[in-house]
């Protein structure tokens, strides 16, 4: 139940992002203060004991974190949501599943092997359906900015989000106890990212909404670290992102990103391919 909250919080950011509006440094600052604003909450309410081991791996997985996040939200300007976050899962899952493998030693034996590097062929197949575009003379113009640094944003963001989850998995840190320095970290990365606003624009009406987005994550990030502590790393990773439903199928429905009948059927196929592929993750270490 705790990841299945965490895919509807996660799942709708990019949803509220993009309606929301501003660029993505408006989105990353304003997430940044919501994330800030719900780890104090959480602090004042639990008053947990916040060591030194604690704050570092808080302050590095927020960075991380952030930095993943914005090259989301630039990649979602460029490409759309129904692109860009069906992309950034598939990556972010073939990334810590490697990572779960080679530095954690999850995979020990002939199976885990088997079916590791099968479930991450599916989620390739899927990432490369779910960016697929139709080819022919009677195509309309599809609305993206600059395509190739929009897919290259998100692959970033694959590997910034990666980061946040490796480095919670490497140090075990109390739930509660990390929301406040992974806080502090997002925030730093996010006033590095949007240095050059002005002061005045820091303060625009779409960073100040971008809030709610923060909290949504920040509710998320908690039911996450609960669900990892209850069932373990890989199955609340894998169901986790069952968000991309909600993303992909809003994006076009909600945020009327354009695509033909063909594409349509690509995309789902793509995301069905992503979602085999995380639950096959998620069931082999079960």
């Amino acid at each position: 139940m705790f990841a299945l909250i965490t895919a509807v919080c996660w799942g709708s950011i990019g949803l509220v992002s993009n309606k929301i509006g501003g660029t993505n440094q408006h989105q990353i600052l304003g997430e940044s203060y919501g994330i800030l604003i719900f780890a104090l909450l959480m602090f004042f309410i639990k008053q947990p004991t916040i060591d030194l081991k604690t704050t570092f791996v808080g302050l590095a997985s927020g960075f991380f974190y952030c930095y993943g996040q914005n090259q989301q939200f630039r990649g979602f300007n460029e490409v759309g949501v129904s692109v860009g976050l069906p992309l950034s899962t598939a990556a972010q899952l073939i990334i810590t599943t490697l990572a779960g493998a080679f530095i954690f030693h999850e995979w020990v034996n002939a199976h885990d092997y088997t079916f590791g590097f099968i479930a991450l062929a599916v989620l390739i197949i899927g990432a490369y359906y779910t960016s697929k575009k139709e080819k022919g003379p009677s195509q309309e113009p599809v609305a993206t900015k600059s395509p190739v640094v929009g897919y290259i944003a998100i692959l970033l963001s694959g590997v910034g989000i990666s980061l946040y989850s490796i480095t919670t998995k490497a140090f075990a840190v109390d739930a509660f106890a990390i929301l406040l320095p992974q806080a502090f970290g997002a925030l730093i990365e996010a006033f590095a990212a949007s240095s050059s606003l002005s002061g005045k624009q820091m303060r625009s009406r779409f960073t100040y909404f971008n809030v709610i987005v923060g909290l949504m994550w920040a509710l998320g990030n908690l039911f996450y670290q609960l669900a990892i502590a209850q069932i373990g790393l890989a199955i609340s990773f894998a169901l986790s992102q069952m968000g991309i439903i909600i993303s992909t199928l809003g994006g076009i429905f909600i945020l009327h990103e354009h695509k033909t009948k063909k594409e349509l059927r690509f995309t789902i196929l793509g995301c069905v391919l992503v979602i085999a592929g995380g639950v096959l993750l998620g069931v082999m270490k079960a």
